[in-house]
Formats: structure tokens, sequence, C-alpha cells
């Protein structure tokens, strides 16, 4: 029996939010161009559907899509990613304030690593991706990508106890 792959409007109801979310973390929390690089993002995949090859997973291939994008926008726009005015984005709860400023601290951190460590970084911990996921996007091998995230971990935790 012959496996058919589901609809464009399928994937793109499961991963908009999470492709979305990739980029407002990695614009520094804009809004209005997190939406713009996701749209432009599904603009793309929707001309290339028909290519994708529906025996393999979606989320690598649209992730990568995402990050070449995103690539081709900061070459285009001659800047750097910057995590900025994180504390206008993150939940305010008065009893959590605590919990409010450890969590743009750790961002800040973040933002301040290496490419690379930050960007295995958020597509681990923050989209979800399993290492394997991670090197398709990344076109590594996983044994590589779960060294990456180890000592990107590490490096975090010595800049965290600094």
């Amino acid at each position: 029996m012959i496996k058919k792959k589901p609809n464009f409007v399928f994937y793109y109801n499961q991963f908009k939010d999470k492709i979305y979310a990739y980029f407002l973390y990695r614009i520094g929390f804009d809004r209005k161009l997190a939406e713009d690089l996701t749209s432009e993002v599904f603009l793309k995949a929707l001309k290339k559907f028909d290519d994708f090859d529906g025996d393999k997973p979606f989320q690598p291939w649209i992730f990568t899509i995402s990050r070449n994008h995103l690539i081709n926008h900061y070459k285009s726009a001659k800047r750097e990613t910057a995590l900025t005015e994180v504390e206008n984005f993150l939940p305010c709860h008065d009893n959590r304030a605590e919990e409010r400023y450890e969590l743009e601290r750790v961002m800040k951190i973040i933002d301040g690593m290496e490419e690379g460590d930050r960007e295995v970084l958020l597509l681990r911990y923050v989209q979800g991706l399993d290492n394997g996921e991670i090197a398709a996007v990344l076109e590594k091998e996983e044994g590589a990508i779960r060294t990456r995230i180890s000592r990107s971990l590490t490096k975090l935790r010595e800049l965290l106890n600094e």
C-alpha cells in the first residue's frame, strides 16, 4: 500500500507556531518580523512542497528552510542576532519575579554565546527538536550534534555560575 503524504495545510497547522517561535527567539522578540519571516518560509515551502519526500519527516525539512531563510535575512539586513528587551515579552507574575529575572538572565547569556552554541540550544530546548532533527537541519552528523549540545550546556552552566 502506498503511503500518501498529508497535504500542506496539515503541516502548516502543525508547524506554524514552532517556526514562529524559532524566529521570535532568533530575531530579538520582534513579533512583526517573526510573523513576516514565518509567512515567507511557508510560502517558500508551499512552492517547493511537491519536492518534499513524504517518506521523510517534515520538521527537519521546514526548519532547514527556516534556518536558510533567516541566514539570508541577516545577510540582506547586514545585522547580527540580538535578544533585546527580553523583559517586555516574558510573562510577568509578581510572585514569580525571581523566575522571570533568571529566565531573562539565561536568555541574555545564551544571546552572548557563539552562534553554533546558541543555535543548538534554541533548537533543542526551545523548539524541542531531537538530535537527529537538529543534525538534519544543520547538515551535521547526529554524534556531532550530541557533542555540541553537551559542550554548549557546559559553557552555559559555567557562564551562569560566573
